[in-house]
């Protein structure tokens, strides 16, 4: 009984990860889209450049917490009940292989291992900053496959669809910030 347990728990802290991953991601395009008139008369202060900034950090930090390192206890290894169907199935619905999506992952790691996590003055200065594309579309498709693992008696009661959920919260934020 108690692995059952544990497993719903991996899952939940998973699929809470993409959802933060999400609301960053989609948050930081909202605001990134009216970054000019935001930090508009705010002098060399740019707040709404710096909210950007950590909103792009934490995007990386939440994918790589279920996408990154296998040691991870949210890594979606850890809560998928059967791995090859998970990663057959994840693949499929992005349209990409084995090897592109293990490039992409490559670029993701290495994005928030030398410029988020360690700052590493050479990978920083390059100003390179990967796709997020990949990796929203992946956090859906995960966050999906996750869901569906649920037993009937468990009351999920988080987003159903990433896409939406991003979307919503982004529209907030611009209602709050454009009033």
């Amino acid at each position: 009984m108690r692995d059952i347990e544990e497993r719903i728990e991996q899952v939940e802290l998973s699929m809470m990860f993409l959802a933060t991953f999400s609301r960053s991601y989609y948050s930081f395009y909202a605001i990134w889209e009216h970054l000019d008139s935001l930090d508009k008369d705010a002098g060399y202060l740019f707040p709404f450049k710096s909210i950007c900034n950590a909103l792009l950090g934490d995007t990386a930090l939440s994918w790589c917490k279920v996408f990154g390192s296998n040691a991870e206890g949210t890594h979606w290894k850890s809560a998928a009940m059967v791995q090859d169907d998970f990663r057959k199935q994840l693949f499929q619905e992005l349209r990409v292989t084995d090897v592109e999506f293990t490039a992409y992952w490559k670029e993701m790691k290495h994005f928030r291992d030398e410029v988020i996590a360690h700052f590493n003055v050479n990978s920083f200065g390059c100003n390179y900053v990967p796709s997020f594309d990949l990796a929203m579309n992946s956090a859906a498709v995960a966050h999906k496959l996750l869901r569906v693992q649920f037993p009937k008696n468990v009351n999920y009661t988080g987003p159903l669809c990433l896409h939406d959920y991003g979307k919503q919260v982004a529209n907030k934020i611009i209602e709050r910030l454009l009033l």
